[in-house]
């Protein structure tokens, strides 16, 4: 009978679409939390922890990575004085000897996007993420469809949907 159980329960949770983690509530730290997005799971996305860095608000790094042209897109985050989260375009973050461009300056693969995290219950949070922190169970970065296909440096185009990426994965 219990096994029964566990295999309806698992059906369930592949059926509603949710993973373990988020089902079980579990709390993911922001420097492991992995994500998809939501109808193009060929696109996914995540966060690295940093050490903190003079000049930067947080010690987290965010990658979006697409199955399509096994490129891996990085970003730090900023906010000035707007009352949203911006990321900010760098090179690989885990190649050793890498350094953050200037706030103001240094290489930008792509253009900036806007940032947006969300609570399950899909209340918005506009503080720069922070690596130990509990993960955001929902991103949206509004500007990828429009970033992915006019925004390259080298000119390829992705399509990428607008759509939320849901945490799916907690990653040690």
């Amino acid at each position: 009978m219990n096994g029964r159980f566990m295999a309806a329960v698992v059906g369930f949770m592949l059926m509603i679409g949710s993973s373990p983690l988020a089902v079980a509530g579990s709390a993911c730290a922001t420097g492991h939390a992995r994500y998809d997005l939501m109808g193009a799971p060929g696109f996914t996305a995540g966060f690295v922890a940093q050490a903190p860095r003079r000049g930067w608000l947080t010690d987290a790094a965010l990658f979006v990575h697409s199955a399509a042209s096994g490129k891996t897109f990085w970003f730090l985050f900023d906010q000035g004085s707007a009352r949203y989260v911006n990321l900010i375009s760098t090179t690989d973050v885990t190649v050793p000897g890498w350094a953050p461009p200037s706030p103001d300056g240094g290489e930008r693969p792509l253009r900036d996007m806007h940032y947006l995290a969300a609570d399950s219950g899909l209340r918005f949070d506009a503080v720069p993420p922070r690596a130990t922190a509990v993960a955001p169970t929902y991103i949206l970065l509004p500007d990828l469809s429009e970033t992915l296909w006019y925004g390259q440096k080298d000119g390829a185009k992705e399509a990428a949907p607008t759509a939320f990426f849901k945490l799916t994965a907690c990653a040690p």
